[in-house]
């Protein structure tokens, strides 16, 4: 049976004038529905969170070892918050690379899976196996590999020749694994025919490219390794005594592309879910929350599809509402506007966002809600039938993302503390309120299974 509570009267006639809820009454509100809980988000915290997944764990590609790594260093600090705690394993084929300078030990080379055409992950027969090679790259500049390039791994601008020309070059003079670029800083991607794979090959971008040839007598490990389990992280805090209690899901992806280390897509979403997390350990409410780390999202939103696919329809039923943070820590100079990005027009999510952006007297230009877009895991949660947002920076103007979204300059030193902190004040006094009003509503129908949402129309 839930206690009734009602929000603090200043937060409620805020909540009243846009969603037209019932009258507030008397009783003492716990502490979910406290606005000051948004003054203990410790940042310090926060991106403590952020540089254990981009600097010590680096790129986080799904099924790989980085991402297990990463998903078993979430488990342990949301377990230490006094969460339960459940690593959800989900089948996904993938072949990932990565490469380990041995020497000089400063240089960072972020490469992507050279790509052979119609060919499943699981076929992928150019591998290194887990010791890797390692070898010194040798400059075979745009096809002409010296005498040194035997046992090395060949260097090649790809410029115009034919990758799967360089390739076979490669062999024919001993190399026993080629790296290719481009000649755009973006680049990543080639694809060879089946036939033309007859080397172990990464790509990587053309200022990677001129790295190690200004580095010189560079020696490395390149992995080019098959996977086939990701995972998702779940953490839970149950009603006591109420297995039909209504829940709040908050997600976040913390996978990342395999040539960029990932720091706002999206260790700064899954950080940011971490420390909401925390804030909400103790807090006394009537409605189940959970925080799900999803992994997989970057190859087509696997993780939580996954986790959605696996709900039976009395847990969907339960769910009122989901809040995704997904790259809310950008430091782009032109992604000055907080999207809340939904499939279902204006909801819940949405309304109580607006109103979280009033109580933290942030302007209004400083936030778009709602927005119609996708493209994260937001998705799986409508695609279910439950009321979802993804919280994420853009440029107002053109809707774009930072230049260096899925680039190895996704790193740590490109976050901004300041947006990441007023995104993470949004989403957790938006919350705050689908929190509070979706235990009210329980409590005035017991029993009842009608989205509580429904009352704040």
């Amino acid at each position: 049976m839930y206690r009734r509570h009602r929000t603090p009267l200043f937060l409620l006639i805020s909540f009243l004038l846009l969603l037209g809820c019932a009258d507030p009454v008397a009783d003492a509100a716990p502490v979910a529905c406290e606005p000051g809980l948004v003054e203990s988000i410790d940042m310090d915290r926060t991106m403590g969170h952020l540089h254990v997944l981009v600097d010590e764990i680096g790129p986080r590609v799904a099924s790989s070892h980085a991402e297990r790594e990463a998903a078993e260093y979430i488990a342990r600090e949301l377990e230490s918050y006094g969460y339960e705690v459940e690593i959800q394993e989900f089948p996904r084929d993938q072949v990932v690379s990565r490469i380990e300078v041995v020497d000089p030990a400063d240089l960072r080379i972020y490469p992507a899976t050279g790509r052979i055409e119609d060919t499943p992950a699981a076929e992928y027969f150019q591998l290194t196996g887990e010791e890797g090679i390692t070898a010194d790259v040798v400059d075979c500049g745009e096809g002409a590999c010296p005498a040194e390039a035997e046992g090395a791994i060949a260097l090649f601008a790809q410029g115009e020749s034919d990758a799967g020309d360089l390739l076979a070059h490669a062999a024919d003079v001993g190399a026993v694994a080629a790296i290719l670029h481009g000649n755009d800083w973006r680049r990543h991607l080639t694809s060879v025919e089946p036939d033309d794979a007859v080397l172990p090959f990464v790509t990587v971008n053309v200022e990677a490219g001129d790295a190690l040839r200004e580095a010189g007598g560079v020696r490395v490990t390149l992995h080019v390794e098959f996977f086939d389990t990701s995972q998702n992280v779940i953490a839970t805090r149950r009603v006591e005594g109420d297995p039909d209690a209504p829940v709040v899901v908050f997600s976040a992806h913390y996978d990342s592309v395999e040539q960029a280390p990932g720091a706002s897509d999206n260790a700064s979403g899954t950080s940011g879910m971490m420390e909401i997390a925390r804030l909400y350990a103790n807090v006394e409410t009537d409605v189940e929350l959970r925080f799900a780390a999803v992994g997989a999202e970057e190859v087509g939103l696997v993780g939580s599809r996954y986790y959605v696919s696996q709900l039976p329809d009395h847990e969907i039923d339960r769910i009122v509402a989901n809040f995704n943070t997904d790259m809310i820590g950008t430091a782009g100079e032109l992604q000055t506007q907080l999207f809340v990005n939904t499939l279902d027009g204006d909801n819940v999510v949405a309304r109580s966002a607006r109103v979280a952006r009033d109580l933290l007297e942030l302007p209004e230009e400083s936030m778009r809600a709602p927005f119609q877009r996708g493209a994260s895991d937001h998705v799986a949660f409508h695609d279910a039938g439950i009321p979802a947002a993804n919280f994420i920076w853009r440029d107002p103007e053109t809707i774009d993302l930072e230049p260096w979204y899925h680039q190895p300059h996704d790193t740590s030193d490109r976050i901004s503390r300041d947006r990441m902190r007023t995104a993470m004040s949004v989403v957790l006094l938006a919350s705050q309120q689908v929190i509070c009003e979706a235990g009210a509503f329980r409590d005035e129908v017991p029993g009842a299974t009608t989205d509580p949402t429904e009352e704040m129309e």
